[in-house]
């Protein structure tokens, strides 16, 4: 205290700094999910639901650890009230997860990491014990709430570490209800055919300079063809290769062949011809 105005100190500000930084990527990945959703793209909203979770997640952690180095050095009373509230309600949020996962564990292992979270969580909030009506007026404190991109006023830690929890509720939810939607669909015939070809297309480049064909994926793809990756199996023996492309989610597969060697032919496939079938048995 100086003259009745409280002091911030280095530790508060970093932490300020530190909140401020998560509320950006927090606020980054739910402006880019929207865009996702409303471009329709899954796989953009997959990775901004990233975005929100790293950012809700490290946001509450990094709270509580700030608050255990404070505390350990610093008596409860002079640690910064908002601080305190924070640390409480993100206690709070933490032993509610941990509860879930007690109730719903599907292993022993998990039930027991879930209760020694909850007991954690109870600890923490008896460590952070109770605050005074002047404390809890104080709100974010006379110099850092202006500062700090969070939720202002008298309310403010409270609703700022539950709006961190609804974040991370919210994205974990839509990850685990709808794990298929964000993963990438699988190729289609159109787009192995596609990748067959470049690879018949940078075979014979390579031919030309080399005078033989290449196994090695990496070395076709730089002739200009970034079709062909770790979807496509290239096969030569000798002076004759094979390109098989397969997509493990799907039932098709696309090939190719050129040579005189026997064990790289396609049965049904004339030499250099792309053809596709539906491999129902993989």
């Amino acid at each position: 205290m100086t003259f009745g105005v409280p002091r911030t100190s280095d530790g508060e500000r970093r932490l300020a700094g530190f909140l401020r930084l998560c509320d950006y990527v927090i606020y980054f990945g739910l402006s880019s999910s929207a865009a996702g959703f409303a471009f329709q793209n899954l796989r953009v909203v997959g990775l901004t639901l990233a975005f929100v979770s790293f950012g809700a997640a490290v946001k509450l952690v990094g709270v509580i650890i700030a608050y255990v180095v404070m505390s350990s050095r610093t008596p409860n009373a002079d640690i910064a009230p908002w601080i305190r509230r924070w640390t409480r309600t993100a206690s709070v949020l933490m032993g509610l997860a941990a509860l879930y996962a007690l109730i719903a564990g599907h292993d022993l292992p998990t039930r027991m990491l879930a209760a020694v979270i909850a007991l954690l969580s109870l600890l923490l909030f008896r460590r952070v014990g109770s605050l005074s009506i002047g404390e809890l007026s104080l709100g974010w404190g006379p110099s850092s709430s202006q500062r700090m991109f969070l939720v202002q006023g008298f309310l403010g830690p409270e609703l700022d570490a539950w709006l961190a929890g609804i974040w991370l509720a919210g994205a974990i939810i839509v990850r685990t209800t709808m794990p298929s939607a964000f993963e990438p669909a699988a190729a289609g015939v159109e787009e192995l055919r596609a990748r067959v070809l470049q690879v018949s297309i940078a075979q014979h480049r390579y031919h030309r300079g080399h005078g033989s064909y290449s196994s090695d994926i990496t070395e076709l793809r730089r002739l200009d063809s970034p079709r062909i990756d770790s979807l496509v199996v290239v096969t030569v023996d000798g002076q004759s290769y094979r390109a098989i492309a397969r997509d493990p989610r799907g039932t098709v597969t696309c090939g190719v062949w050129a040579g005189a060697a026997t064990s790289v032919r396609i049965p049904g496939a004339a030499e250099q011809q792309v053809i596709c079938w539906n491999d129902t048995k993989r």
